[in-house]
């Protein structure tokens, strides 16, 4: 039951579907992950260079302007400027710095403090050149950040692309490998319906068509000739004196002596419209399709002929010592309306009196004499 289920169409769906789902959780999962990573470069990029450079520029603003005040007065009110400053100071101040830039900045820092406190135009100059110095400098670092996070983006991108394509790679190949075995298992379900229906209209020891399926063509036999116009013919066949040879030979003899007179008859009436039954026991019929009085004696000839020349021992049939047939055929002429019964029944008397007149003999319906 399991090893049935693990075979089973329905095993390769559910796998599909499950493997669809995992593709788009993963697919979000990454995507998710690399936009956070994106958000970071930005913040950093955002806070960590962009912010920072406005607040350098406002000190500087402000400094210029004590500075202007200085060249024209010796006493100026500069509280809101120095407020400004110190405010914006402090948030660039507290901002992340290495070791280097710590230095840099706490020598700054202290030399900002320095300024107020001995408030000389000199001073304010000198920190104004230190602060458009960390301007260049954030200014530098932003570029190199911007190129880093460039890198990364375009390494990201990359990330994505090839990753995504390899899960609808994956995807697609389980897609492929389900799609091949349910055609697989189509074609071998078409087989076996083929076989079946086979089977199903075959004799399973001569491999003739059976008595069901000649009952199908020979009763639409007068209709398709009607609609056609075409003379068909039906020929019955019976093995002489074949009682006497499974006695004296045995069934399993008999059974090989039946399958080599069907090869026979299905060698000869191998062409197309022309269909070979097993009929029942040592008979067998025969239908044509298009043909015409001269086909048909020529057959019959033929066939006598053919089955003669297998040389099969037969020690006791009374005509030969061999295994010969006998024949009755009927010609169905278009229009003429003779029900599909009454062409057997007369195929059949035809056939009894290629019997009653020493049989391997071939007789042909003639309406003239009856």
């Amino acid at each position: 039951m399991i090893y049935k289920f693990l075979k089973s169409t329905t095993l390769k769906l559910l796998l599909l579907a499950f493997t669809v789902l995992i593709t788009l959780i993963v697919s979000v999962f990454l995507f998710n992950s690399q936009i956070d990573r994106l958000k970071q470069q930005i913040d950093s990029f955002y806070f960590g260079n962009l912010i920072p450079i406005v607040k350098l520029q406002i000190i500087t603003d402000n400094f210029q302007e004590i500075i202007s005040c200085k060249k024209v007065k010796q006493n100026c009110e500069f509280k809101a400027e120095q407020e400004a400053i110190f405010q914006e100071w402090e948030y660039y101040f507290k901002s992340y710095k290495n070791h280097e830039e710590r230095i840099v900045v706490d020598t700054i820092n202290e030399e900002i403090i320095n300024s107020f406190k001995e408030n000389k135009l000199n001073l304010f100059m000198d920190i104004v050149k230190r602060i458009d110095f960390l301007i260049k400098y954030e200014t530098q670092t932003a570029f190199k950040q911007r190129k880093v996070f460039l890198d990364d983006y375009e390494q990201m991108k990359n990330y994505l692309f090839y990753n995504v394509l390899l899960i609808i790679l994956l995807a697609f190949t389980i897609i492929i490998y389900i799609i091949l075995q349910v055609i697989k298992k189509d074609k071998q379900l078409t087989v076996l319906n083929k076989k079946y229906k086979i089977d199903s209209i075959t004799d399973s020891m001569t491999n003739l068509y059976n008595r069901k399926y000649f009952d199908m063509i020979f009763d639409n036999m007068p209709f398709i000739s009607n609609a056609n116009n075409w003379k068909c013919a039906f020929i019955m066949v019976d093995i002489d004196y074949f009682k006497q040879y499974n006695d004296t030979y045995g069934h399993d003899m008999g059974d090989e002596t039946l399958k080599k007179i069907a090869n026979t008859l299905k060698d000869y009436f191998s062409k197309k419209y022309e269909f070979v039954f097993r009929l029942g026991g040592e008979e067998f019929g025969v239908v044509l399709f298009d043909t015409n009085e001269n086909i048909l004696e020529n057959c019959l000839k033929t066939m006598n002929s053919r089955v003669l020349e297998l040389q099969i021992e037969h020690k006791n049939s009374k005509i030969l010592d061999i295994v010969s047939i006998s024949m009755g055929a009927i010609i169905y002429e278009p229009n003429t309306y003779i029900s599909a019964n009454k062409l057997y029944k007369l195929a059949d008397e035809c056939l009894y009196k290629s019997k009653e007149s020493g049989r391997n003999k071939y007789t042909i319906y003639n309406k003239g004499s009856e």
